[in-house]
């Protein structure tokens, strides 16, 4: 869908509405403001009026939405999660000083094994607030698949380190987290909280 627009089009439609969601506050927005966010990008004259021009006004909306606001989204959970280290993040949970001596690549990216100064082996796995049980899995995913990550019986410790990405986290669905994660030894560091 992407490829129907000219690279510097593409830049410039990105351009704009990284700039009109950052200004509308398209992060903190809930479902209905970003519909109506969105029905307002379809139709921009720096947005929706120079993609009409180069593919099916029915397919103008979809594009916004899947090729530039997703991307908009996932640069802010980056940035987010960027802001606090895997070592920041074990110290303030575990206590503990460790290092990276791994880091997860491709579909693994936002994964981090560290190694404490005891020797303990801890995994840090990123992910959004809403899709918490994706960050959990893929650290139970690389403990299944390196079994040297286990050391004399004992699995490493995880944390989730999760980004809000904008939107408001209650304490009652904080907790409810923190509980999940923590019936299974797993525990929660939230970015941005």
């Amino acid at each position: 869908m992407a490829n129907a627009l000219p690279k510097n089009i593409q830049a410039k439609v990105k351009r704009a509405v990284y700039k009109k969601a950052d200004e509308f506050g398209y992060m903190e927005c809930g479902r209905i403001e970003s519909g109506r966010f969105l029905d307002t990008l379809v139709d921009d004259p720096e947005v929706g009026k120079v993609i009409i021009e180069y593919m099916p006004k029915e397919r103008v909306r979809t594009y916004i939405k899947d090729g530039v606001l997703n991307a908009y989204t996932k640069a802010a959970t980056k940035k987010a999660l960027a802001a606090s280290t895997p070592e920041n993040v074990i110290k303030n949970v575990f206590n503990e000083t460790a290092a990276v001596i791994q880091k997860g690549k491709g579909k693994q990216g936002g994964l981090f094994v560290l190694r404490a100064e005891s020797g303990h082996i801890y995994v840090v796995s990123g992910g959004t607030v809403l899709k918490w049980e994706t960050a959990l899995r893929k650290s139970l995913e690389i403990i299944a698949n390196e079994p040297n990550l286990t050391i004399d019986g004992k699995a490493p410790s995880i944390c989730l380190k999760l980004s809000l990405t904008g939107q408001s986290l209650t304490e009652a669905d904080k907790t409810h987290i923190i509980t999940a994660v923590g019936a299974v030894g797993v525990k929660a560091f939230f970015c941005n909280a």
